[in-house]
């Protein structure tokens, strides 16, 4: 019997250890980006608990020294330059929950210390102006692209016009034709009418 009761309290102990360690998903540098990370975060400022978010902050901090000890250079480059920026940006409405940060702000700055983290940086510094490039020439190119569709669809409509102007011209000549060739018909039959009427007239004389 003792050593049952023995079991399952070794039992509980794992459980709630293990229950107790585990890390929340969308904080899990395993399984969650960089960017997750921080909206993760993100989510819980606006929670507005306090203790939701110093929860958050230690289990960032736990895992980012967990690299730092490993010396895993460019993976805690990545999370530590996402969640230095982040505590950077939202430092008043932290304070405002007197929340500490000096713990975590501390394990990012031993990510500098790391050798090779600040060819990391630059690295990433180089790889962002390089996209932001790539995005800018992008931009520029589509840019161009609608503006010479944009000419194009204008000649065409300039086009139409002047197809349709010419059609106008046409017809108001063919009509103008019409008229006039009618009045020549009528005069010509006037004429004639009047060059009878008068021969008419002569022969009574």
């Amino acid at each position: 019997m003792k050593k049952l009761f023995a079991m399952a309290a070794i039992a509980v102990m794992c459980l709630t250890g293990c229950t107790g360690n585990k890390v929340a998903e969308d904080l899990d540098f395993e399984k969650a980006t960089p960017e997750a990370v921080v909206s993760a975060l993100a989510e819980k400022l606006q929670s507005g608990d306090a203790t939701v978010i110093t929860n958050a902050l230690e289990t960032v901090k736990a895992q980012l020294s967990k690299l730092v000890d490993a010396g895993n250079v460019e993976k805690v480059s990545e999370y530590a330059a996402k969640i230095k920026a982040f505590v950077e940006e939202n430092a008043e409405a932290l304070k405002g929950f007197n929340i500490d940060v000096t713990p975590l702000t501390s394990v990012i700055d031993q990510v500098a210390a790391l050798p090779g983290a600040s060819v990391d940086a630059a690295q990433g510094a180089a790889e962002d102006a390089v996209e932001g490039a790539q995005d800018a020439v992008e931009g520029a190119v589509n840019d161009a692209v609608d503006a010479a569709q944009g000419a194009v669809d204008d000649a065409v409509e300039a086009g139409k016009a002047v197809v349709e102007g010419a059609k106008a011209q046409a017809n108001q000549a063919v009509e103008d034709a019409k008229a006039q060739a009618n009045k020549a018909v009528e005069d010509a039959k006037a004429q004639t009418n009047q060059a009878i009427q008068d021969a008419a007239d002569k022969i009574k004389l």
